[in-house]
């Protein structure tokens, strides 16, 4: 009995003096191109405003829902996918002159840091939105620039779901806009993104 009892006592010695662990690890999700998942770009231009979407969206996402600043991941678009309601709109935009399909198939964003305040807590709250700021590296054209996006992540058992904006510069990925059309294409374009990703 003193034995046991003895026994019982040194365990429990062994686990309060031990370090908390935590339990909490990253999970992959996925995005598919099953239509969920959604970018879009908007040029607003003086004479015109052009909206461009597509849904065919592709990656991955490493996230830890206990530690946000840990994410990783990527994801893609390809540029003949884009589409702005006119067809010679598009086969214009797609070609040599603008994003050169052909040799740069797709315009892709990598995630780089999630950046939190100092107040918020860094995990997720299951069925909660959380503001989010996230730097990355922006690719178009074959040029990649760092980019910060502001968005909101929602955390559930099913889905991480991702909503974030941010401003791309065509002249900064070398993209010219020709003088004839300079009043309907605007330089600056704003960049949403809508992802559902789903656990691997």
């Amino acid at each position: 009995m003193m034995k046991n009892a003895i026994r019982i006592c040194t365990i429990l010695a062994v686990c309060l003096s031990a370090p908390a662990m935590s339990f909490a690890e990253s999970i992959t999700y996925v995005i598919r191109d099953d239509g969920k998942s959604s970018a879009t770009f908007v040029s607003d231009a003086p004479l015109e405003t052009m909206t461009g979407k597509t849904s065919k969206v592709t990656g991955s996402l490493m996230v830890d829902p206990a530690d946000i600043t840990q994410t990783k991941g990527a994801f893609k678009v390809p540029v003949v996918s884009l589409r702005t309601g006119n067809d010679l709109r598009d086969e214009h935009l797609q070609g040599d002159g603008w994003l050169h399909a052909k040799k740069y198939p797709h315009i892709e964003f990598e995630i780089t840091e999630v950046v939190l305040g100092k107040k918020d807590p860094k995990g997720l709250k299951k069925n909660k939105e959380t503001k989010v700021q996230v730097k990355g590296k922006f690719t178009a054209h074959g040029i990649t620039k760092l980019v910060t996006t502001k968005g909101t992540v929602k955390w559930s058992d099913d889905a991480l779901r991702v909503k974030a904006n941010f401003v791309a510069n065509l002249e900064d990925h070398q993209i010219s806009v020709p003088s004839i059309v300079r009043l309907k294409v605007a330089n600056e374009m704003d960049v949403s993104v809508n992802l559902t990703a789903v656990p691997q």
